[in-house]
């Protein structure tokens, strides 16, 4: 069985996944501290306007991440 991966910048508005990793370690530990840890529930809120920031809730922690940050978040597709 093949198993497929997204980032959350491919995730779209109310969509859900499961997170799988944070492939930056340098970001890793700055999302770590807010909360996003691998396994952790990721619902997409919404894209802010012209694409660079993504609003998120991380198991109900409310977030803004940066498109680079959002991209480096392996999510179960």
């Amino acid at each position: 069985m093949i198993k497929r991966y997204r980032t959350v910048a491919h995730l779209k508005s109310r969509e859900c996944a499961r997170a799988i990793r944070i492939e930056d370690p340098a970001l890793a530990g700055r999302l770590t501290a807010m909360g996003v840890l691998p396994g952790s529930l990721i619902e997409m809120i919404r894209p802010a306007p012209f694409g660079q920031t993504y609003y998120i809730k991380a198991d109900g922690v409310r977030l803004a991440l940066r498109k680079e940050e959002a991209q480096n978040i392996l999510v179960e597709a």
